[in-house]
Formats: C-alpha cells, structure tokens, sequence
C-alpha cells in the first residue's frame, strides 16, 4: 500500500499542471470521483425511489435552455482553443506536446480544458432530467458509462495534459455536441419537429462512432518515442475509447439496424 501511495505521490509531482493546481476540484481526483459516486446514488437509487409514487415532472422549457447553454458553451470552448493555437498555425494534427508555461495562449487553452471539464459536471444533470421525466429507459449502462467516464478523463486532461494534441479531443468532442444539442432542442418542439429530424437521430450515433475512430488514430501519434506525452495516459484513454466505441455500436446495431430487418 506504501508503494501505491508513494508512485500516487511521484507521478502526481512529476506530471500534474502546477498552474491548475489551485482550480476548483483539480487539486486532487477525490472530489471528481466523489461526485461520481453521488451521480450514481443519485440516479439509480434516491431518485427513481422519490419518483417512485409521482407523475413525472414536465421538464421541457428547462431541457431547451439547458440544450441552449450547452451549445453556446461548446462553440465558446471551440473558439477559444483554436483562437489560441489552431487558427494562428502553432498546433498540428500529430504530436503536440503541452505548454506547461504561463505564457497567455497556453494559460488560455488551459482554461479552455477547465470549462470542459466544468461542462461535463453539468451534463450530469441530463441524467436527473430523464429519472424526473420517468424516461427511465435513457438511463442505461451506456449512457451511465459515457457521462462519469468522461467527467473523469476531462479531469485527467485539465490536470495532467491541458493542451497540445489533447486539444484535439475537445474541440471534436465540442463541435459533436453543437450538433447534437441543436438536434435536442428542436426535438423539443414537439412531434412534429421530432418527425423531421427523425432521419437525423441514427446519424447522430454515426458521428460518434466517427468521432471515436479519429480519436483513436489521432492518439497513435503519442506513441512515437519522440513524443513527450505520458505513456501511462494512453492506457487509460485508449481503452476507453474503444469500449465506449464499442457500447455505440451495439446501440446504434440494436436500435437501428435491427429495427430495419422486422
């Protein structure tokens, strides 16, 4: 246990961003993982046993704001990544290592990497939406897995690796989002919006699955012994990638191809 304790305490001196170390949550990964534990009670057990005996709340100009917000949220994370390294021609596709500096791009990208996290925090809520609407079938394993493993690695990026090719991620993962939550907010005009964009929601799990697959070659580039990006990183975020690749296709397979064979 000494051990563990002691390559905890190494690692985290050796590779963690002192300029976040004084942010909300981002000295240590105990109030991440605490939040996770209290999203899951949450969802799985005190809320639907509160629903348990009661109509399901009519949530649905507070779902439109929300889906707003996260819009205007994702765009502002996009613009302020590439404004301070895609746009001007300093950060490349490949390997890009991190700016650990306190020069004001580099602050700022690091910033960005901050409201992505934060972002993720608010997505929780989504989960709460569905078990207060009794949409019970939304909270799946999949959907579970997405929201606290991604709330967990934007943690990992803000503290370990806030710029470089991480920022790659998070502008693609952002401008998905965009789309996506453009889709939700028109959808909750009503059934008749719902039946034009009904060709659309099948597309929407594709990108994802796109999404993933850029993800994972971009990733192959760190593995170049050239480049100063921590190994240990990609054995936690690769993994990752592939099972939630995974767990979208069988979504995707389940509720759209099968569906197509009746």
């Amino acid at each position: 246990m000494a051990s563990v304790v002691q390559f905890y305490e190494d690692f985290m001196s050796e590779h963690s961003d002192p300029r976040v170390e004084n942010w909300t949550f981002m000295d240590t990964p105990l109030p991440t993982l605490f939040i996770v534990l209290v999203y899951l009670a949450t969802v799985l057990v005190l809320l639907p046993t509160y629903m348990k005996n009661r109509k399901p709340f009519q949530l649905t100009l507070i779902i439109r704001y929300y889906n707003i917000f996260q819009i205007v949220a994702c765009s502002l994370i996009i613009y302020k990544i590439a404004n301070a390294g895609w746009i001007t021609g300093e950060y490349s596709f490949g390997c890009q290592p991190v700016d650990y500096s306190d020069n004001p791009k580099a602050v700022s990208v690091a910033m960005a990497f901050f409201w992505y996290y934060l972002l993720k925090l608010a997505e929780l809520s989504e989960t709460i939406f569905f078990v207060l609407r009794k949409k019970f079938n939304q909270v799946s394993g999949l959907h579970l897995y997405h929201h606290a493993s991604t709330l967990c690695l934007a943690w990992i990026g803000c503290k370990f690796l806030a710029g470089g090719m991480v920022s790659v991620p998070i502008m693609l993962n952002s401008f998905i989002h965009v789309i996506m939550y453009a889709y939700y907010y028109l959808s909750s005009f009503g059934p008749e919006w719902q039946k034009k964009l009904a060709p659309w929601k099948p597309k929407l799990t594709i990108m994802q699955m796109i999404q993933f697959t850029i993800l994972i070659t971009h990733s192959l580039s760190a593995l170049q012994p050239t480049c100063k990006i921590p190994k240990l990183m990609l054995l936690l975020y690769v993994p990752n990638i592939l099972l939630v690749y995974k767990m979208f296709y069988d979504f995707y397979q389940n509720s759209y191809q099968k569906r197509k064979s009746v």
